[in-house]
């Protein structure tokens, strides 16, 4: 298998082929990259065009003396052949192809972009797209797509997705949610390069922990059965497979051209493979961030501890459905709850300490229970209550406890936040609780993101040397 070259990810000098004054990704892509400080070693191609951000502009490709690692290719589909010619004449060996009207819109577009498989199936050239933005490397900071790069904090999540707009808006989104990439890479209809590509890639990639997959369809079920259950020996990987319908099949064929097959039989291999299905889009990233910052969970019993007892319930609800247990607490972690409890609190599991402040020592004792192997953490609290109190001089961890202190106590077991309430409260327990237990978005997800963790834990165990 040819792997990516790392033009793609980190390249010394670009060429963006339909560079333009007229607004929309042929201007916006050169102005970001300038912004990147890539305005040194960035090449501008349009023959109508003479100059652009203060760069000369080519008329072609091989006009360009100097040696180009990545070519950006956003040109009409019916001009693309003629680039990727010179492209390859020029030997650049990484082309990201956003240029759409292929496959996805009918049989002329899917006989074009036949004629560029054909073109690069042997040669030496890598080809992302078409019909993508390509990617996003928050790490070397590069990106082939206009984003607010400033607030992407580097991580440990990989991401593959289908959809061009989409990798886009999550690369937006992911700030706001506390996820952190190492790369993002959209693939679009494949012409060449794809998620079996992308999977080998992250597996051997060593800034990512964790794979994210957003897939509309497989290019090569065989190949992608392979590729899943070997990169999953290696690193977790979270996919959402979309087109579960038939009306979303057909949404799929008219969007990157891709034929979703049955869902039943792609639910079959995702979980033959190791993958955790994601049911959501935002729980298909609130399982990555846990996966990405929590360790696996060895056993199935879990602990919950509330301040909420019908959220409790929800969680114990989505535990049992998942085939999850909620063992009683030992005789120690009682015991150690006795003396500081209220006569009113009951000390079980669910734990629910009401407002006795002992919601920060109940989640220590529970997470130190050695028959408990990982915890959902649950605080939620008027926020007027509470913001009154901070204005008094009450800190919060004095309502809370101390995560972080907390979490230290027993590191190697899994503890997933989730809360509802205001934005106030939210924005507190992120803050408070995010760095050191994951905060997902409900209970049911918490409890999914344990089970996952328990799952992958097993798959790995059933791994072959």
């Amino acid at each position: 298998m040819k792997r990516l070259p790392s033009q793609f990810f980190n390249p010394r000098s670009i060429v963006v082929v339909g560079a333009t004054k007229k607004g929309g990704f042929g201007s916006g892509i050169p102005r970001m990259l300038k912004m990147l400080g890539y305005g040194d070693r960035l090449y501008l191609v349009n023959p109508r065009e003479k100059e652009m951000e203060g760069l000369a502009v080519y008329r072609r490709v091989t006009d360009i003396a100097e040696p180009i690692d990545l070519a950006i290719i956003i040109v009409p589909r019916n001009q693309v052949k003629a680039v990727l010619e010179d492209c390859l004449s020029k030997g650049i060996k990484a082309v990201i192809l956003e240029s759409a009207g292929f496959g996805e819109t009918g049989l002329e577009g899917a006989r074009l972009e036949d004629e560029l498989r054909e073109l690069v199936k042997n040669s030496d050239v890598r080809v992302i797209g078409p019909n993508c933005v390509g990617l996003i490397n928050p790490h070397g900071k590069f990106a082939s797509t206009e984003v607010a790069m400033e607030k992407m904090t580097p991580g440990n999540i990989g991401v593959i997705a289908q959809s061009g707009v989409f990798g886009n808006i999550v690369a937006d989104w992911s700030p706001s949610q506390d996820m952190h990439v190492s790369s993002l890479v959209t693939i679009g209809n494949r012409i060449d390069v794809d998620e079996v590509d992308l999977l080998h890639h992250f597996a051997d990639d060593d800034k990512t922990d964790v794979i994210v997959l957003y897939l509309e369809g497989a290019k090569d079920g065989k190949k992608f059965q392979e590729a899943a259950r070997e990169v999953s020996f290696r690193k977790p990987v979270i996919a959402y497979k979309s087109g579960r319908t038939e009306v979303g099949k057909k949404a799929a064929a008219s969007h990157t051209g891709s034929m979703s097959g049955s869902d039943g039989i792609y639910d079959g291999v995702l979980r033959q493979s190791g993958i955790i299905r994601a049911n959501g889009v935002q729980e298909l990233f609130d399982l990555a961030r846990v996966f990405a910052s929590q360790p696996l969970m060895t056993g199935c019993e879990i602990g919950v501890v509330t301040l909420s007892g019908s959220l409790g319930v929800m969680a114990a609800d989505a535990a049992f459905h998942l085939g999850l247990s909620l063992p009683d607490l030992s005789a120690d972690t009682v015991g150690a709850l006795r003396e500081p409890a209220p006569p009113w609190m009951n000390i079980k599991n669910p734990l629910d300490p009401g407002p006795s402040g002992l919601f920060g020592i109940g989640l220590e004792a529970v997470l130190q229970d050695p028959g408990i192997r990982g915890v959902i953490a649950i605080p939620v609290m008027p926020a007027s209550i509470v913001e009154s109190l901070i204005e008094q001089g009450v800190e919060p961890e004095v309502l809370l406890g101390d995560p972080g202190k907390i979490r230290r106590t027993l590191p190697g077991k899994p503890v997933v936040t989730c809360t509802i309430g205001s934005d106030f409260w939210i924005s507190l327990i992120r803050k408070m609780f995010g760095p050191y237990m994951t905060v997902v978005s409900s209970p049911e997800t918490a409890t999914k993101a344990l089970w996952a963790l328990h799952r992958y834990h097993r798959f790995r165990q059933e791994a072959p040397l």
